[in-house]
């Protein structure tokens, strides 16, 4: 078997984002095939893998697309000097082979949520620019894509050639979740660690950026719980954002006892086991790992519908949806509705679902298209 030397790029690595997490485990199994394997990084918190280099790019830039602009043009130098025979990133620009699209269509979300003057603004223009310079019609980069159905906005707004898409599974480490699940004794002393007594309930909110996650509206579908039932709720927020404002709002609302914010956290398995209900009402969510690992663990999940990822929890029957477009009404209704019924059914619908679909191969199966372009390259 040919051994190709690879290049993986992201702007920033940090071990709590779904994305970057399940582009290092992609890198991690094109080495363990035996290729020659080089991770570039604009920045990297946490620990390094300790079998493959890691060099870090110049990304100082006032913007956040100015700093895309900016990672790009740094691993543009280091792949016009150095020879790979595959570049994989998930940061877009032009002359990838390989792009990991960890976010949604620009071009079909700007357009149908945002007003046009607002395109004219250097913000908009750049983030379509690099956009298209991934998906346009003349480019070959072959983009492999979690979100289904992105896809069919990327063509009609791009012309991109479906060919070039390669529809992934969500990625589920289910060997990571089996294999942390916790004692009963560890269950009861985490949720007593969290405030969660025997005969409460626990609600859990998963994610980073606390404000796309919809935490506060997670907060106020608490708060708009009959208090009988409130006071037996206890929601456990595990996730890196801004909690000093979450802690106002449910002050605000009388809640602060009832919630707990840990912040992110290793043993995040342990929480899915410890939990009734995974609560994660998104204003944006391209994918949403948690709702899938949520089922896994059989814990009822209650999301917005508009979670790439959302589509599984219908299919499952393993929970309910909040419709666009949001009310907060609405998710008051469903999260006393799953509290006080369904939960069992949602459970049953969870197991059975993970059992029959696959939600795990991703990793296995981005690295066979890897290197099948390294090949080819």
């Amino acid at each position: 078997m040919s051994t190709y030397r690879l290049a993986f790029a992201m702007v920033k690595y940090f071990p709590f984002g779904g994305m970057q997490r399940n582009l290092l485990r992609i890198a991690e199994a094109c080495a363990a095939r035996g290729h020659d394997v080089h991770l570039f990084a604009g920045e990297w918190s946490g620990p390094r893998p300790r079998d493959l280099p890691v060099t870090l790019l110049k990304t100082l830039a006032v913007t956040n697309h100015g700093r895309n602009a900016r990672f790009g043009r740094s691993l543009r130098k280091v792949m016009n000097s150095t020879r790979f025979d595959c570049v994989v990133s998930s940061n877009r620009q032009p002359n990838l082979d390989v792009y990991y699209a960890g976010d949604p269509c620009w071009a079909g979300r700007s357009m149908a949520f945002r007003p046009a003057w607002l395109m004219s603004l250097p913000h908009y223009r750049d983030y379509l620019r690099q956009e298209s310079q991934v998906f346009g019609a003349e480019c070959d980069t072959e983009i492999l894509l979690t979100a289904h159905g992105e896809r069919e906005k990327f063509i009609r707004h791009y012309g991109t050639d479906p060919a070039r898409f390669h529809l992934l599974p969500p990625g589920i480490d289910r060997h990571r979740l089996e294999n942390d699940t916790p004692t009963p004794d560890r269950r009861r002393a985490l949720r007593a660690e969290l405030g969660v007594g025997d005969d409460d309930i626990m609600i859990l909110c998963v994610g980073s950026n606390f404000r796309t996650k919809g935490v506060d509206r997670s907060i106020r579908a608490l708060a708009g719980l009959p208090p009988e039932l409130r006071r037996r709720c206890r929601l456990v927020v595990v996730g890196q954002g801004r909690a000093r404002r979450l802690a106002l709002l449910a002050r605000r609302l009388g809640v602060r006892s009832r919630i707990a914010i840990v912040g992110p956290r290793e043993d995040l398995p342990a929480f899915y086991y410890g939990a009734q209900l995974l609560l994660h009402p998104a204003r944006s969510e391209n994918t949403g790992n948690a709702l899938i690992e949520a089922m896994v663990c059989e814990v009822p999940v209650l999301a917005t519908d508009l979670c790439g990822f959302a589509f599984h929890v219908a299919q499952a029957n393993a929970g309910l949806l909040c419709p666009t477009p949001f009310s907060q009404e609405t998710l008051n209704r469903q999260l006393l509705s799953m509290l006080t019924g369904q939960r069992e059914q949602f459970r049953r619908g969870a197991r059975a679902y993970c059992e029959r679909v696959d939600l795990y191969s991703l990793v296995e199966r981005a690295t066979d298209a890897i290197i099948a372009r390294a090949a080819r390259n």
